[in-house]
């Protein structure tokens, strides 16, 4: 693998199920251009509020935008995830997807990946939680993103999530500390790619828009709510031990994980 060159002329452009890559001298693009254009509207009624007598076509189509949304559309990942997990999807619901149907072709969006700067190199990582302790199940969401950055701001996203949380969340700040925990573990997995393709040591930062999270993280007050107390204590040790570089607090408006956690 450490032999391997994507910016070799004979690679040319690749396509795998359905995403295309192409290189050229500022770096790689993804598309998932001509696979979206292979989708079809779910079929709807009249009656917003009717269910659908066969709800097949609308989980096809929902599980056809998961694929996109997983793999070259962040922009679409949360709504496709939502539509996933109806158990009893409406007219409404079909209408929702087929508004996502047309956000991917109208907009024709690819994914930059440029050359960066390899000895500044660093992994960043954004984490998100939407959700109380009395929403719903269906109303709780974990988004989260890393980025592959150096000291020029250009970067290449790498990984992003959005999903309902693995567990139950008793509160925004459990929430929040389990949306960064699950970060910082996906973002092992990728750094541990890197270093061995770069034969370099990648750090990680994780950034959070949860005051309450940044200061439990970085003190060593106990939370409120015991259920995050696991998700703290790892990112702690990971923080100590400089597996983790550094944890910062953002505003929420400057968090691009915010999108991956509201639909």
């Amino acid at each position: 693998m450490q032999n391997y060159n994507t910016h070799r002329p004979d690679r040319g452009n690749v396509t795998f199920a359905g995403l295309t890559a192409t290189t050229d001298d500022a770096g790689i693009h993804c598309s998932a251009g001509p696979y979206t254009s292979t989708l079809r509207p779910a079929p709807t009624s009249d009656r917003p509020q009717d269910r659908l007598a066969s709800p097949t076509s609308l989980h096809s189509l929902a599980a056809q935008l998961l694929w996109v949304g997983r793999c070259a559309r962040p922009d679409v990942l949360t709504n496709a995830t939502n539509l996933a997990n109806l158990p009893s999807p409406t007219s409404l619901d079909a209408r929702h997807a087929n508004d996502t149907l047309a956000i991917l072709t109208r907009r024709h969006i690819s994914l930059h990946f440029p050359r960066l700067h390899r000895p500044s190199l660093h992994l960043s990582v954004y984490a998100d939680y939407s959700g109380s302790a009395t929403s719903p199940p269906g109303k709780r969401q974990v988004g989260y993103l890393a980025a592959l950055t150096d000291n020029t701001h250009r970067f290449s996203l790498l990984h992003w999530a959005s999903h309902r949380p693995r567990r139950v969340c008793r509160g925004s700040t459990a929430g929040e500390l389990l949306a960064l925990a699950d970060a910082y573990a996906a973002s092992l997995d990728v750094r541990l790619l890197l270093q061995e393709l770069l034969d370099q040591r990648v750090p990680i930062d994780a950034y959070t828009d949860s005051a309450t999270t940044y200061e439990l993280v970085t003190s060593f007050r106990d939370p409120a709510d015991m259920s995050g107390k696991n998700d703290l204590h790892l990112l702690r040790r990971a923080l100590l031990n400089g597996d983790l570089a550094e944890v910062n607090h953002i505003h929420g408006n400057d968090n691009p994980a915010d999108a991956l956690s509201k639909p």
